[in-house]
């Protein structure tokens, strides 16, 4: 190679280590501003009527702990819980019945709901199961209410003050759906458990972070909509034929004027048991909505989210020529990955240990790798049992319809 060419090839990795030390260096800047700041979180009324639906699919190891935390959470408002499970059959059914037992004994109002009858069991399941179980409650709920709170079936709500999430959503200039980071802190069991918890929690996929770079996404883990709003979005109704019926939500959201605001707590997962190749498939999934709906996103993963073992591969194959350029390229990519992990890892109230960096650095980045090339290799999906394919305009259909 000639001087001037290899000159060139030298100067990419770095070039590339330095845009992604910037921006990783500036979500945590942001990240860290937002903490220091106390936030203006206007009082909830007392009168506010919120239904918080509590989704539910198969069994989970902490299932009946995590349905049952809502009694060591806190608001102002008047709440009732509907935990929703398809049917009388599903594995979640007994933990449900005993989570709710303990709520009404804690003196609050649950009940639990079947969304798929009997009499559907010949229609085909809707692809987003979880918005049809979330569109099922709210056509069949009597009750009036005005802030629809969703959290997942593996959010642990004990302990947090679900008025930082709902307040927003009735100030002045209200929000139309708000969100609350998520991030897994339950001991990890599996390698999977280890791996999911890494990029949750020590890469700059960490919702904590992202967060503050892109604020107008949607989580829909721990969330919560303007009852009004949701209605004039079309309801989760429209969204059974989306992956990632949260981030389409937001996109109707803000197309009708509205706009969504992330809230100034971690939703904590207690997910627990995956195998690796079941995170991995989990975090394509996540990356099959990108590609879906926002595909020019889909370039930042390999770009910036899981950059350093390209750039670290990159910069070692072009050290023979330009050594100290390969040399400068891997202190500032290594350098800034270990930063990115240690600040992610304490936004998501993990440990911050040097070792378990690293550890977080290496499986995060794999994970995300193997997940971008399978997401961009096949637009099949496994989502709960069922798999399904993402076809050209976005929707769900089952595979090789």
């Amino acid at each position: 190679m000639e001087p001037s060419l290899a000159q060139t090839a030298g100067w990419i990795p770095l070039a590339w280590a330095a845009v992604v030390a910037s921006v990783s260096l500036e979500a945590l800047r942001r990240a860290r501003a937002a903490a220091r700041r106390a936030p203006v979180i206007p009082p909830l009324p007392s009168e506010t009527r919120v239904l918080l639906v509590r989704p539910c699919a198969g069994h989970e190891p902490h299932l009946e702990r995590t349905l049952r935390s809502l009694a060591g959470a806190r608001t102002r408002g008047t709440l009732r819980c509907v935990v929703a499970v398809e049917t009388q059959e599903d594995t979640a059914t007994p933990a449900a019945r005993a989570a709710i037992t303990a709520l009404e004994q804690a003196g609050l109002k649950a009940r639990l709901a079947f969304t798929r009858p009997a009499s559907d069991g010949a229609r085909a399941l809707d692809p987003n199961r979880k918005a049809a179980q979330l569109a099922a409650v709210v056509a069949t709920e009597a009750q009036p209410f005005d802030l629809l709170l969703v959290a997942d079936s593996d959010v642990d709500l004990d302990g947090l003050d679900l008025d930082l999430l709902l307040a927003p959503l009735t100030a002045p200039r209200p929000a139309s759906a708000t969100w609350a980071p998520p991030a897994e802190r339950a001991p990890a069991h599996t390698l999977g458990d280890r791996a999911s918890a890494a990029v949750l929690g020590g890469s700059l996929h960490a919702f904590p972070l992202l967060a503050h770079l892109d604020p107008s996404a949607l989580v829909g883990k721990l969330c919560a909509v303007r009852a009004d709003h949701l209605a004039r979005a079309g309801g989760f109704g429209a969204l059974v034929a989306h992956l990632g019926e949260d981030m389409e939500l937001a996109r109707r959201l803000r197309a009708h004027g509205g706009h969504v605001a992330p809230a100034p707590l971690v939703a904590s997962s207690l997910a627990a048991g995956r195998s690796l190749p079941a995170v991995v498939s989990r975090y394509a999934r996540w990356l099959s909505v990108i590609r879906a709906q926002r595909t020019l996103l889909l370039a930042s993963y390999p770009a910036l989210f899981c950059a350093t073992p390209l750039i670290t591969a990159l910069a070692l194959a072009t050290a023979p020529l330009t050594p100290l350029l390969a040399s400068a390229a891997l202190t500032l990519a290594l350098g800034a990955r270990l930063l990115t992990a240690l600040g992610a890892a304490r936004a998501a109230g993990r440990p911050t240990a040097l070792r378990t960096a690293l550890a977080d650095a290496l499986l995060a980045d794999l994970v995300l790798l193997a997940a971008f090339t399978r997401a961009l290799a096949s637009r099949k999906v496994r989502w709960r049992d069922t798999v399904l394919e993402v076809n050209r305009r976005g929707l769900l259909q089952e595979a090789g319809a």
